[in-house]
């Protein structure tokens, strides 16, 4: 099982927050600050499974999501969107692109965690 997290969002306390709790679970966790940054991690590192913001500048969530799926080398990757909107719009168009989870912050802790296991389990 990988258990490295790549966690994209341009807020620099919600990273510092995402981080935390997934380390507390003995994940190591590789840090992007945009779509564009975090498709480039993803060639660098070894990654498990995203965790992504959706409103982001330069690439959002749902552009980095899109760009992953259509890539062999990653379309397998499970990824689980964390952001404000609320509109169905977008999470019709995160299901169609083929986002695993689409959470609508606030997250709790024990939400996140629960969908983090079974995706890195499942891959495992």
């Amino acid at each position: 099982m990988n258990k490295e997290i790549l966690v994209v969002d341009d807020c620099k306390t919600t990273r510092k927050l995402l981080t935390y709790i997934i380390k507390e679970k003995g994940y190591n966790v590789v840090l992007a600050e945009n779509g564009i940054e975090a498709l480039e991690k993803l060639s660098q590192n070894t990654i498990g499974l995203i965790v992504t913001d959706l409103n982001m500048p330069q690439m959002d969530g749902l552009e980095l999501a899109e760009n992953v799926r259509k890539d062999s080398a990653y379309e397998s990757i499970p990824i689980i969107m964390v952001t404000t909107e609320a509109g169905e719009n977008n999470k019709g168009k995160a299901d169609d692109i083929g986002v695993n989870t689409y959470f609508v912050k606030p997250v709790t802790t024990d939400e996140l965690l629960e969908e983090v296991e079974k995706y890195l389990f499942q891959a495992g």
